[in-house]
């Protein structure tokens, strides 16, 4: 489950496996075509939004830069799941909005130093999905 911090989730990501993820929370929406995301955004007007960088790795720069130009999105978060960290990347991301990263390391190690950012995020179980999406 989300933790209640953040009642309305989106996620970004390709259809197999977070589909079921979205079917399992109630506060979990799935979108998988980039096309769909701001009338989804919208209408659901989300306390977070997760996106998977690897399927969205070219729309990424214009997505965020449009959520943190508008004030409709002021008050939304947005996080990052990447596969491997890039420092220049990472960099850019962060300077144009991007809140959090979350990466397949931080998703095993039990590390409570490394962790606790992404406890404050998402509740394990979840952890625990996205954790066997990068696998």
């Amino acid at each position: 489950m989300i933790r209640q911090r953040f009642k309305r989730v989106l996620l970004v990501a390709p259809d197999n496996p977070p589909r079921r993820l979205a079917a399992e929370y109630q506060h979990v929406t799935h979108v998988s075509d980039v096309s769909r995301l701001f009338p989804v955004i919208f209408e659901l007007k989300p306390d977070l939004i997760l996106f998977d960088y690897s399927h969205v790795k070219k729309d990424i720069e214009p997505l965020v830069r449009r959520l943190r130009m508008n004030t409709f999105y002021k008050k939304t978060k947005i996080c990052c799941y990447k596969p491997d960290a890039h420092t220049a990347t990472d960099e850019l991301l962060k300077a144009i909005g991007v809140n959090y990263f979350v990466y397949p390391e931080n998703l095993s190690t039990e590390s409570t130093e490394q962790v606790n950012i992404f406890t404050a995020i998402l509740d394990a179980s979840l952890m625990r999905v996205l954790a066997k999406v990068a696998q």
